[in-house]
């Protein structure tokens, strides 16, 4: 269910039946940036068939360097994302997703608003924990939103996407991730989506605990907090104003397919 304002902003709450991982939910935020970078005709046609197309053309091609460029990005964003997420120490409790020229100029922006608990993929395995089941909750609630679909059919001319992340970080600084200090998100001069994600009363009930410690018998460093109960990392009661901004330095460029 979605509610909309004065400054076309509307929510948008996705309910989980289970939890995230740190790679299921990094996997989950760039399927949806790929998705928005169709629908906004960031790139010229849909992630998969762009896939397809690569696998066809030769370097000389002049659609090669553009395609091999998304795709080394978007893989380092999921790399870079997930790491951030399953960090000892690191809160990431919103990511935005930016189109335009800057990121103090969007013409659409999109909030996500993860939930407490994400559970380490250190810890966890994939098929335990698979992205695919959370991310047909996430598409069927934006399907489901006219407000968000109807904003998807507004064309934007070649631009810019940035990834940011608001987070209290214990940790060194991210050589991926820049801090942005005093930045605030102008949403009042753009489309603007908040995603909550949420659970209720979700339990984790799993076979990773055993599965992992066989993966990794004889690389104890990598269990050693398996006896641990996975916790809301929230629960510490961060102050707010340990929570900054912090930018992606790689973005994506947007690019029509040249004939």
């Amino acid at each position: 269910m979605a509610s909309k304002n004065k400054q076309k902003e509307a929510s948008i709450a996705v309910k989980l039946e289970e939890p995230l991982t740190s790679e299921s939910c990094s996997k989950i935020i760039i399927e949806l940036i790929k998705y928005i970078l169709f629908q906004k005709q960031q790139i010229p046609f849909s992630f998969d068939t762009l896939v397809k197309f690569q696998t066809k053309i030769k370097p000389s091609d002049r659609n090669f360097n553009s395609t091999k460029l998304l795709f080394n990005t978007l893989d380092n964003m999921t790399s870079q994302l997930s790491s951030q997420l399953h960090l000892s120490g690191c809160d990431v409790r919103e990511v935005v997703v930016v189109i335009g020229a800057t990121t103090v100029t969007p013409k659409f922006c999109l909030k996500l608003k993860l939930p407490g608990i994400i559970l380490s993929s250190r810890k966890h395995v994939e098929h335990q924990h698979s992205f695919r089941k959370p991310l047909l909750s996430l598409m069927k609630s934006l399907v489901e939103t006219p407000e968000f679909q109807e904003a998807m059919t507004v064309p934007l001319g070649l631009t810019n996407t940035f990834i940011l992340l608001q987070k209290s970080d214990t940790n060194a600084r991210s050589d991926y991730f820049m801090p942005k200090p005093q930045y605030n998100l102008p949403v009042h001069s753009s489309t603007c989506f908040t995603i909550q994600f949420y659970h209720e009363d979700i339990t984790v009930d799993c076979k990773c605990d055993n599965l992992v410690r066989v993966y990794n018998d004889d690389q104890r460093e990598l269990v050693a907090g398996l006896e641990e109960n996975e916790r809301d990392r929230r629960s510490c009661n961060r102050p707010e104003d340990s929570y900054l901004w912090y930018q992606s330095k790689e973005f994506v460029k947007g690019f029509k397919f040249l004939r």
